[in-house]
């Protein structure tokens, strides 16, 4: 009888194309609200601290995620993971201040072509030298082929955005940072799948992203008013839909820490990506239909092959990997 690797492969593909689905809007959140509250830095503190106090009431509400803070000390004392990836959600700080300090001067395309080429190139380290909880995953020309067809379609879908570079001073900051944010992502998706396998819990190893991200950005934010470089704290009252964007962080960390183990860092990267794509093809069709040309629905559909691609075997059937996400 056949298995049913290729239902059971597309149940977390799909899942994490959901929520790069929701990356876009998340930039387009956090990059708007950082000119109400005062600066980058407040819109992404903003971000983080909704998404801690939804993840405190999660690991209150939850059985599994109690059991996963009881297992803190035993991870702590026995180290089945180095202590330091508890800094993993500096990482998100950094890509929340990179979302709110680059969509506005290069645009969402733009960023997301370096954050996509950056990781993608990344996720295939990770999974050379087995950095995810997947372990070593082999790089078959079958995975270079989809990883290149994500970049292209990547490109084709932002041609002619470049032109934004030479339309602001700190375009070429923001790339820069753009990028670093696309390098950082993808290790911060593997340490965060192997801290989610030795807690036991998804949600108390996302929330432990969320505490290091909060009190990063509170170093920053204290250390810029001392230097009278950015003011501290909120310059209005959130309005109601700055509070968005953390949630939609909740759900690209959760998606991270719970199928990186099932599909390596390559493939969940190719759909996140996919779904990033697609989120910003959908965007630009309801704010701005005038401006969506063929090459955003053609770099789409390049990128939807890349998936396809990266996560097929030559027998014809998806990869699966066996291992239990958590």
């Amino acid at each position: 009888m056949a298995r049913p690797e290729s239902h059971t492969h597309a149940v977390p593909l799909g899942l994490a194309g959901a929520a790069g689905l929701l990356m876009p809007l998340q930039a387009l959140i956090t990059s708007s609200a950082a000119g109400y509250l005062g600066g980058y830095f407040a819109a992404a503190m903003l971000s983080s601290l909704t998404s801690l106090v939804c993840l405190v009431v999660a690991s209150l509400a939850l059985p599994g995620a109690r059991e996963g803070w009881r297992r803190f000390g035993t991870v702590w004392r026995d180290r089945p993971i180095p202590r330091w990836f508890l800094l993993a959600g500096l990482v998100g700080a950094y890509y929340m201040v990179a979302q709110a300090v680059s969509v506005n001067n290069i645009g969402l395309a733009l960023f997301a072509v370096a954050v996509v080429g950056a990781r993608t190139l990344t996720s295939i380290v990770i999974d050379m030298i087995g950095f995810s909880p997947a372990g070593k995953q082999p790089i078959t020309r079958i995975r270079i082929l989809g990883a290149a067809l994500l970049v292209i379609g990547a490109v084709i879908a932002s041609w002619g955005t470049a032109a934004r570079i030479s339309e602001s001073p700190l375009a070429w900051i923001s790339l820069v940072v753009a990028l670093g944010a696309g390098i950082l992502v993808s290790f911060q998706q593997s340490m965060n799948g192997r801290a989610g396998k030795a807690y036991g819990s998804t949600t108390t190893a996302t929330a432990l992203n969320y505490l290091a991200s909060t009190a990063g950005l509170l170093v920053a934010m204290v250390t810029l008013a001392v230097l009278d470089i950015e003011s501290f704290g909120f310059q209005i009252v959130p309005l109601w839909w700055m509070y968005f964007a953390g949630p939609l962080g909740i759900l690209f960390v959760v998606t991270g820490v719970t199928l990186v183990p099932r599909l390596g860092a390559l493939v969940l990267g190719i759909g996140l990506v996919t779904g990033q794509l697609v989120g910003s093809l959908a965007m630009d069709l309801l704010i701005a239909p005038e401006k969506v040309g063929g090459n955003e629905i053609v770099g789409t559909i390049v990128t939807l092959l890349a998936v396809l691609v990266a996560s097929w075997q030559p027998n014809g059937r998806p990869r699966l990997r066996t291992g239990n996400a958590t």
